[in-house]
């Protein structure tokens, strides 16, 4: 008499064959570290926009705003240069660091720790100095 149909073994089988490519597919993905690179990308465009602004208010008042974070923005927003204060609700913390805020040399850096960034404590740092932003491990201006 022959019997039709699967043996629990051969169903077993596919199961775990299925298991594993699936368990592939997704270290192959990596959920969380897209997730964190959709983030970072605000970062990024926070920064930039901060920095544009910096710029533009450099310009206006040939000195940049005090050295502290709240200070930036306190003077960015008032001047209309950021229309939103960079730090409410973002999840992410910036840093702004001005050395000399007048004159000749005056430069800053602006940077967030992104969370998906190419190294560990990975920064994405612009600096008035170069005009350029990039993905480094410290910031300085």
């Amino acid at each position: 008499m022959i019997k039709k149909g699967f043996t629990l073994i051969e169903l077993l089988i596919t199961i775990a064959i299925i298991g594993i490519l699936s368990a592939a597919v997704l270290v192959g993905i990596n959920p969380i570290q897209k997730l964190n690179q959709a983030n970072d990308s605000k970062a990024k465009s926070d920064v930039g926009q901060a920095a544009t602004a910096l710029q533009s208010y450099f310009t206006s008042n040939q000195a940049y705003p005090a050295t502290t974070l709240n200070a930036m923005n306190t003077a960015l927003t008032g001047s209309g240069d950021l229309t939103a204060n960079m730090t409410a609700g973002t999840g992410y913390t910036y840093t702004y660091t001005c050395t000399t805020c007048s004159g000749t040399g005056a430069a800053f850096a602006l940077y967030s720790t992104l969370k998906a960034g190419a190294a560990t404590n990975s920064l994405w740092c612009f600096r008035s100095a170069t005009g350029t932003t990039a993905d480094v491990t410290s910031c300085a201006p």
